[in-house]
């Protein structure tokens, strides 16, 4: 166990540092970052670890797909680029404590059944948001809102697409197939888990951020933002949703039903 921890430790400290010094993470977020990954390695080992690093690896690199058209969206709708501990714990945490709870269970078996397919659930959930936030805007038609299917701007919360809607399923998937790997003969079961699972997470981050995440709207600029303060200095008008309900916690309940999916299907 403690050889494990350390080369866990190591091992997301490398990658930490690389995303905190490409300004990918932040230092809290760095933090976070080692905090989950060495808790997942230790857990699952090089398999579980895998995944995460997926995840990580191909976040950052859509990230940078069609950045300057989506340079505004990210201005108006989200933090930035930058992840604070806060979103690396909205988006890894559930998958981390499915490890942990794989770690302290006393048990071996756990590891390849419901808790494994929890830990999936949820990382397949984070991949498939994230890839739909990243590839979705970059459709040349406007999304529809979850509620009324009306058409919205692009990056507005609960708004999906076409091209967003295969993004989620092929980013879940992927998670699915790399942690079926090392599990050949369940290789088919693990990638329709992690697509399955990881589209209905996605599904209820958009259905939360349609209905209950706050919205707030800039009077200077006349935006529609995320924030309660716009990135032009002003104070914004609280204009739909509960007030205190943000996108880390949209992530944080999407995730878990993610999970709880993942789990039921390994049952």
């Amino acid at each position: 166990m403690l050889g494990q921890l350390a080369v866990g430790t190591l091992l997301s400290g490398l990658v930490a540092g690389f995303a905190r010094k490409r300004g990918s993470l932040s230092d809290s977020g760095a933090m976070a970052a080692l905090v989950v990954g060495a808790a997942i390695y230790c857990s699952g080992g090089p398999r579980w670890f895998a995944a995460l690093l997926l995840f990580f690896v191909t976040s950052t690199l859509l990230g940078r797909v069609g950045r300057a058209r989506k340079e505004a969206l990210r201005r108006e709708y989200s933090k930035g680029d930058t992840r604070d501990a806060w979103q690396v714990l909205a988006n890894g945490g559930v998958a981390a404590l499915c490890g942990l709870l794989v770690a302290f269970s006393g048990d071996p078996s756990s590891a390849f059944g419901c808790l494994a397919g929890g830990f999936v659930g949820a990382l397949a959930t984070a991949t498939g948001d994230t890839w739909a936030t990243e590839i979705g805007p970059l459709s040349s038609r406007a999304p529809r809102s979850l509620l009324g299917l009306r058409r919205v701007p692009a990056g507005s919360s609960g708004a999906v697409s076409g091209l967003g809607l295969v993004a989620t399923g092929a980013g879940g998937g992927l998670v699915g197939l790399v942690f079926g790997l090392w599990e050949p003969s369940e290789i088919v079961a693990w990638t329709l888990l992690g697509g399955l699972s990881g589209a209905a997470g996605a599904f209820v981050d958009s259905l939360l951020g349609a209905r209950l995440q706050a919205r707030f709207f800039c009077e200077r600029c006349a935006r529609a933002c995320e924030g309660a303060v716009h990135h032009c200095g002003a104070r914004t008008r609280h204009s739909g949703g509960l007030r205190w309900f943000g996108n880390d916690t949209v992530n944080v309940i999407a995730t878990i039903c993610g999970a709880a999916l993942g789990a039921l299907l390994r049952l």
